[in-house]
This record gives C-alpha cells, sequence and structure tokens, in this order.
C-alpha cells in the first residue's frame, strides 16, 4: 500500500468494500484489544444513532455514556477558560463527575527550560505544563481524557502521557477561531498557503 490515500481517486475501500492493505480480516480483528473493541462499539453507537445531528461536544458526552465513564478529564488552553467554563458546566448537567486542568498548571518558569517565551521582558511567564495536566487528571482517576485547544506539540505530549482514551474536543488556530479547516475553505488560505488546484480561482 501505497499510503497515499489523501490523493486516491476512487476510495474503494470506502464505496465498493476493496481492501488494497494486503492486511487480512483476521490481522485487523486481532490487532484490537478487548477495551478498543469496546470503544469501536460505542464509537459506531454513536455515530449511527446520531449521525449528522448533534454536536461533537455532544457525541462525547454520548460515547462516554455508552462506554460507562462516570469521571472525565479535560485538559485545556488557558486561552480557552470562558469556553471550558461552559464545556465543564455541560458534562456536569449531563451526569459526569468532570475535572479539568489549565495548561498553566504548576505556573513553571518557561526560563527553567530555556523554552522561547511569548514575551521576553517577563522574569516570569509561565511554560504549558501538559504533562502534569495528565498526571493530575490520572490522579483525580478520569476515564476519559479531552483535550481542549492545546497547542500543537503540547497535545501530542499530553496524549502520550495519559493512561487512558484521549478524544480531541478543541483543536487550537488562534487566527481561525479554533477552525484549523477554515485554511482548506478559503480560497485566500489557499492561495496563501499554495495548495490551490489547478484552475481554481
Amino acid at each position: 500500500m501505497k499510503a497515499d490515500c489523501a490523493n486516491c481517486p476512487s476510495h474503494a475501500c470506502y464505496t465498493k468494500g476493496v481492501n488494497c492493505t494486503g492486511y487480512t480480516d483476521q490481522e485487523i480483528l486481532s490487532a484490537y484489544s478487548d477495551e478498543e473493541k469496546k470503544i469501536m462499539q460505542a464509537a459506531a453507537y454513536v455515530e449511527g444513532t446520531f449521525y449528522s445531528n448533534i454536536t461533537r461536544l455532544q457525541e462525547t458526552a454520548e460515547f462516554a455514556k455508552a462506554m460507562g465513564y462516570k469521571k472525565l478529564g479535560m485538559a485545556f488552553c488557558i486561552g480557552l477558560n470562558s469556553e471550558a467554563r461552559y464545556i465543564a458546566k455541560f458534562f456536569k448537567n449531563e451526569g459526569f463527575e468532570f475535572y479539568s486542568v489549565c495548561c498553566k498548571n504548576c505556573s513553571f518558569n518557561k526560563k527553567n527550560l530555556g523554552l522561547k517565551q511569548v514575551k521576553p521582558e517577563l522574569d516570569h511567564e509561565a511554560m504549558c505544563n501538559p504533562k502534569f495536566q495528565a498526571k493530575i487528571l490520572a490522579e483525580k482517576g478520569t476515564e476519559l481524557f479531552i483535550s481542549c485547544g492545546l497547542c500543537v506539540g503540547h497535545d501530542a505530549i499530553f496524549n502520550g502521557s495519559c493512561p487512558g482514551p484521549v478524544t480531541a474536543l478543541v483543536v487550537k488556530d488562534r487566527l481561525l477561531s479554533h477552525n484549523p479547516l477554515g485554511a482548506i475553505y478559503s480560497r485566500y488560505w489557499k492561495r496563501k498557503l499554495g495548495i490551490m488546484d489547478e484552475g481554481e480561482i
């Protein structure tokens, strides 16, 4: 398999049941643990039941319910503190025990790691601390970890540090109101990024 699905002209795996990978059904089945199979069933239930009728926020709650999770934990960017408050309110209203940790937890000085500061004139600029977002949420018994607007890279550390499943609720894009696909939907941004199709105006 070329692993170039983005440029596939047919996507026959979806439209015609064609398997171009060389992996057998048995190999695929054996690759998933029992817990992962349970997650796949819950995800399919949410997709099949609510397809195009509820928001990502609601889908996250429905998935958690289908999995039987009681404790949810969210790692959020401090720049989304107002949004985080509404998100927390929603999940609590849905009956979950909900925990949240902002990225600036511990107020660890960037200078201690030699990190570039946004405002170099400051003596103390707190670094983002994704490792401890995961640690603190895990200590609360979190069953589903939610990523909310973490920086590129920090989200990778958070995801890799969580001892349980992680889902993304919000992906940060400061320029495009946290909608990264805005760059693909706007011909102005496509032109700027050099990705316009031939003949596109």
